[in-house]
């Protein structure tokens, strides 16, 4: 299991088949004006919302035009302690210690698309309903200079050795691509997993939204080769438009 650094996990089980692997997953909504008020006695414009009123399910990747070439199966499990702890170490490393995220008002893993023309070309996606100190403080982590080296780090401590299932990853290269469009950052991951059958090339792309009161993670992952930038370019733009919906 290579659990990714902010918010998803990614699966992988070569043994299955090289060419059918499912993907990831590496990373709010101001409250009360008056703190000490609940929530329900703040008044406010009757067009505005609040972090309670938003749901996760809303931002996360579904089936449209721009997944047309996809087919979309069940969502992900949820994150598991590994994610958590990977997070705080890669916070650490680019310089926020004491990482301790606000638990999310929501949250929830979208739907897994597998390509109709390529197994091995899948995508994913992960929302959370934060407070705006949470998204601004983990824009600023992703965004950091120094997070491709620091995410690089925790990955290669987290999958040092054989798994329970004996497989083996090399972390070939981390890379911090410029920023796709609608996006607050891309991380690129290139690995090699091996088992007893052989050793086999993946490409995963991690892209963080971090927006309002909303995080969204899109994972997309691809056999050997970097994922098509136009497809994911689509799928980018799907959850970019969502996010102006709050």
């Amino acid at each position: 299991m290579v659990t990714g650094c902010q918010e998803g996990v990614i699966p992988i089980d070569p043994a299955a088949q090289p060419s059918a692997t499912a993907v990831p997953g590496a990373p709010g909504a101001p409250g009360p004006a008056d703190p000490s008020a609940p929530a329900s006695h703040q008044s406010r414009p009757a067009t505005a919302a609040t972090a309670r009123e938003l749901h996760a399910g809303d931002y996360v990747l579904t089936a449209a035009e721009e997944t047309a070439s996809f087919e979309n199966s069940g969502g992900t499990d949820d994150e598991n302690s590994d994610s958590a702890a990977v997070r705080a170490q890669v916070a650490a490393c680019v310089g926020v210690p004491d990482y301790n995220p606000s638990p999310p008002l929501d949250e929830t893993s979208g739907d897994t698309f597998t390509s109709l023309e390529e197994s091995g070309f899948q995508a994913t996606s992960r929302a959370r309903i934060l407070p705006a100190r949470q998204i601004s403080e983990d824009a600023q982590i992703v965004t950091s200079p120094d997070f491709g080296d620091c995410y690089r780090l925790a990955m290669e401590e987290q999958l040092a050795g054989a798994d329970e299932n004996g497989y083996t990853y090399e972390i070939v290269a981390v890379e911090t691509p410029p920023t796709p469009r609608g996006a607050t950052a891309l991380v690129r991951t290139s690995m090699g997993v091996s088992d007893g059958y052989g050793t086999y090339g993946y490409v995963f792309d991690t892209i963080y939204f971090y927006v309002g009161q909303v995080a969204v993670e899109l994972d997309v992952m691809n056999i050997q080769d970097v994922p098509p930038r136009d497809v994911e370019q689509g799928l980018i733009d799907q959850i970019a438009g969502k996010l102006t919906n709050q």
